[in-house]
């Protein structure tokens, strides 16, 4: 499951809702550190929405947590299925706009298990601010 992910050891991972506990485990091990807190920078931030008004605003706060080359991961159900948040299914191409509207664009999508995909949003790269 968490491979398709591209975790990386030592990465600052964050996790926001209502979160599969076996993906978490496992990108927990992948990573070899504990999660990181809630106010502290993340390279990777896996978010799994409970509800459709909520993405844009949290992508909006999440984007300010996120490292300029990070990238969040917005975690959904498949159709026929529901997320570990309780969220119904939702087609990945509606998250498109969301993150448009929270100055992200996507880079990539992929299944993550058998009831749950993911897309990834990044900051663009003229966007980026750089330390």
């Amino acid at each position: 499951m968490v491979n398709k992910l591209n975790l990386k050891p030592g990465q600052r991972v964050r996790v926001v809702g209502k979160s599969d506990p076996a993906l978490v485990a496992q990108a927990r091990e992948q990573i070899g550190r504990p999660l990181s807190r809630s106010d502290a920078p993340a390279d990777v931030i896996l978010y799994w929405p409970s509800a459709l008004a909520e993405i844009t605003p949290t992508l909006h706060q999440l984007r300010a947590a996120l490292e300029p080359n990070g990238g969040i991961w917005v975690i959904t159900a498949k159709k026929g299925h529901t997320s570990a948040s309780g969220m119904a299914y939702l087609n990945q191409t509606d998250l498109i706009p969301l993150g448009l509207a929270a100055n992200l664009v996507d880079n990539k999508t992929c299944s993550i298990s058998e009831r749950e995909s993911g897309m990834r949003f990044v900051i663009r790269k003229k966007d980026r601010k750089h330390s």
